[in-house]
Parts: structure tokens; C-alpha cells; sequence
């Protein structure tokens, strides 16, 4: 059996598997909080007629990657810190437009030593989703991940679960969603 990863090594792996497809900035400030890593991708889609320069229509997707790493055990109080840190920040990173259809943040916590169980009740609860005048001007959902490095299992909230297994460890790993 290999032994777990460490916290840099996974957070290594993570911003060269974000490389190939976002924009990627290593320990960025946003809302007086320090990430490790920020990953954003924008995807353009257009309908055309004849040619690409005539569009009918184009609308943008924007997928925001927020991670946070922890050395130590997580508890509750910290997951809800993060949480209050995700609303704000899509305040800040959202930006509603008729050009904009949806903006998905996905808030990541990373702990090299687990999580309290109130922590992973908190975040299996936790749920963010806004439309901007009714949906016309787009809106935003907040997928949220607990990676857990020494028991190699994977929480999330419901939102989550479309992109838990991007996060999951290799075949012989578990991956837990919602403790079932």
C-alpha cells in the first residue's frame, strides 16, 4: 500500500492537472484570505450563420477554482470560515452579464490530517446557488470539496458530487460521498 500524499505534493499535482485547461495563480489573496491555488477557465460558445464573423448569439461559461490547504486537522470552525469566505467571494469574482450564462465556483479544501465530523456535516449541508434577474443575466452554484490526504477519501456537498471524482485518489482509494 502507498503511503498517503503529502499536502504539497497534492496541491503539485493539482496545479499541473489545472495548467492544461485554466489560468492558474499560486497563493492568491482574494477577500483578505490566502488560497494556494486559483484556477479559471472561460469557455465561449457561439452560434454562427455562413461564416464565424456573422454570430447570432454567444454567451460565456466560467468555471472558478478556490483552493485552500491545511497541514493540521480541520475543524468545523474552520469549514465555516471557508464558507463565509466562498459567499464573498463570488460577490467579488461573479459578474453578472447578459454575456455570462453561469458561473461555477468550486471551493476546495485540502487537510493533510482529516476532518472532524462536524466539519463534514457542515460541509455535505452546505449550499450556495444565485440567479441574476431570473436567470436572464446567469447564474452561480458553489461546488464544495473536502479532501482528506491521510485517510484518502473525498466529502462534498451536493453540488460536489459532478466533480468528486476529478478529486478522488487512485482505484484502490475510496471515495465518500455524503458517508454512504
Amino acid at each position: 500500500m502507498m503511503p498517503p500524499l503529502s499536502l504539497s505534493e497534492y496541491l503539485d499535482l493539482l496545479k499541473q492537472r489545472y495548467q492544461l485547461n485554466y489560468n492558474v495563480e499560486i497563493n492568491k489573496l482574494i477577500q483578505d484570505v490566502n488560497v494556494d491555488i486559483f484556477a479559471l477557465s472561460v469557455i465561449e460558445h457561439y452560434r454562427n450563420v455562413i461564416s464565424k464573423k456573422i454570430q447570432i448569439d454567444r454567451y460565456e461559461e466560467r468555471e472558478i477554482i478556490l483552493v485552500k490547504g491545511y497541514e493540521s486537522f480541520v475543524k468545523g470552525g474552520e469549514v465555516n470560515d471557508f464558507f463565509r469566505f466562498l459567499t464573498r467571494a463570488a460577490q467579488e469574482l461573479v459578474i453578472p452579464s447578459l454575456d455570462i450564462m453561469s458561473h461555477l465556483i468550486d471551493g476546495i479544501i485540502v487537510s493533510a490530517q482529516g476532518f472532524s465530523q462536524e466539519a463534514i456535516s457542515a460541509a455535505q449541508k452546505y449550499k450556495y446557488s444565485r440567479t441574476f434577474f431570473l436567470g436572464i443575466k446567469g447564474w452561480c452554484d458553489i461546488r464544495l470539496l473536502l479532501v482528506d490526504l491521510k485517510n484518502s477519501t473525498v466529502f462534498c456537498n451536493a453540488k460536489g458530487k459532478e466533480i468528486v471524482q476529478v478529486y478522488s485518489f487512485t482505484q484502490r482509494q475510496e471515495v465518500v460521498k455524503n458517508n454512504k
